[in-house]
């Protein structure tokens, strides 16, 4: 299992996903249906970039600096 975190470029502006999936192939996937739960409208994406990866041990995580 990991903990992958996605950077999405939709409209110019950078968007965060993090998800936990048994594989990458999983993780591509789910990051287009947390979009679609989380937009109104299901904007395009220009550019879906995975940008760490960890594997999930007793606990793990992310520092995303805005």
């Amino acid at each position: 299992m990991g903990l992958y975190r996605f950077e999405v470029l939709i409209q110019g502006e950078v968007v965060h996903v993090v998800i936990v999936a048994e594989n990458e192939e999983l993780a591509f996937q789910l990051v287009d249906i947390e979009l679609e739960k989380y937009f109104l409208k299901m904007p395009e994406a220009q550019e879906i970039t995975l940008y760490e990866v960890k594997k999930i041990r007793k606990s793990g995580g992310f520092v995303i600096q805005r």
